[in-house]
């Protein structure tokens, strides 16, 4: 919440970022946080009115930790019963607060499943994804990760490598040969870095590196959860780009004047929201602008697409026709092919361009 707060304690002031309220407390994002049952002074001013309170704290989040659970370090704040009048003033604004916070919270959007052995890396995570507008289920096992998604069918699967019972790799592969969650695009998380390349031989989308924050994970989720069709889309036409190359697939989309959203999988994400046969909007799980991540998905000659009836949320003042882009793209690779290469003598110097050519 971007709510300042003012702390006193031990005769000094400071002004500390709020990071969650609750009826009860706060938490308070610090590099410096006091000792457990430091008695603290707590003011804001939510609307130009200063509230003040008397409050202690209750847990302390250390750097290390903080970062493994993928949270601001800082100190958590229990506030005093109300004793006296500018008790019950502060509680009446903290509870407008609150009451403000839940109703402007967005609408639950895209469904997630969270799979960690941490359950406190798993009641962050869910509170944090809740927030960003995603419905979410949490599982502590592998099993409990695959019973989750047969119940309901998630957009995203947040997936930790060492899950008890059947660890994250196990849950890929399981995955991958059930016809009904084959399709969903799983982050596997993990603080093992030579756990990257098994991930994605098992069909992984994305990996995370842990300690990660959250602010991270909820934008790689939310590419993900747009670029996979909803399920109250009509898929249209679906296969690989080795049956069909995306250049001829797109110049059909063109000449047809098709609506759609255009997923493709291969060396990562992205999609093509397309309107009338023109492309209105395009992005990728690699973060690039949209004409890079167009001009580079013509390179691709393996992966697989599907075109569903309903295109995602889209920057209207994009509108790629499909023809000039192919045009483009063609020039750039015959440009590309074009370039001289100088040799280079063993010194790493480049010889004279006369010298070259009489070589």
């Amino acid at each position: 919440m971007d709510l300042p707060v003012e702390l006193f304690a031990h005769g000094q002031r400071r002004w500390v970022a709020l990071e969650d309220l609750s009826r009860c407390g706060m938490f308070l994002q610090t590099l410096e946080p006091l000792e457990i049952g430091t008695k603290v002074l707590i003011a804001i001013a939510p609307d130009g009115c200063r509230l003040v309170t008397t409050a202690r704290v209750t847990h302390v989040l250390a750097a290390e930790e903080a970062a493994t659970l993928g949270r601001h370090p800082g100190m958590g704040i229990e506030f005093r019963q109300p004793i006296d009048p500018a008790d019950h003033l502060f509680m009446i604004g903290v509870e407008r607060l609150v009451r403000d916070k839940r109703a402007t919270a967005p609408e639950p959007g895209a469904h997630i499943v969270i799979g960690d052995p941490d359950t406190r890396l798993l009641e962050r995570m869910s509170s944090s994804l809740g927030e960003a507008g995603f419905s979410v289920t949490t599982a502590a096992t592998g099993m409990a990760v695959l019973a989750a998604c047969l119940c309901r069918i998630p957009d995203v699967v947040l997936l930790d490598r060492s899950l008890p019972v059947l660890d994250g790799l196990r849950v890929l592969e399981a995955m991958a040969h059930d016809p009904r969650l084959a399709a969903i695009p799983v982050i596997m998380m993990s603080a093992v870095q030579t756990d990257i390349g098994p991930a994605f031989d098992r069909g992984a989308i994305d990996f995370v590196s842990k300690p990660f924050t959250t602010n991270e994970v909820i934008v790689r989720a939310r590419r993900l959860a747009y670029a996979s069709p909803r399920a109250n889309d009509r898929v249209i036409l679906r296969g690989t780009l080795a049956d069909i190359a995306l250049p001829a697939l797109l110049t059909m989309l063109e000449m047809e004047r098709k609506t759609g959203r255009l997923a493709l999988t291969g060396e990562h994400v992205a999609w093509l929201d397309i309107e009338e046969g023109r492309i209105v909007s395009a992005g990728s799980s690699r973060d690039t602008d949209a004409q890079t991540t167009m001009m580079s998905l013509l390179d691709w000659t393996s992966g697989t697409f599907e075109l569903s009836s309903i295109a995602g949320p889209h920057n209207s003042e994009l509108a790629v026709s499909i023809r000039h882009l192919l045009l483009d793209h063609a020039q750039h690779v015959d440009e590309s092919s074009r370039i001289i290469r100088l040799p280079v003598r063993p010194s790493g110097r480049v010889l004279d361009l006369d010298a070259a050519r009489a070589c």
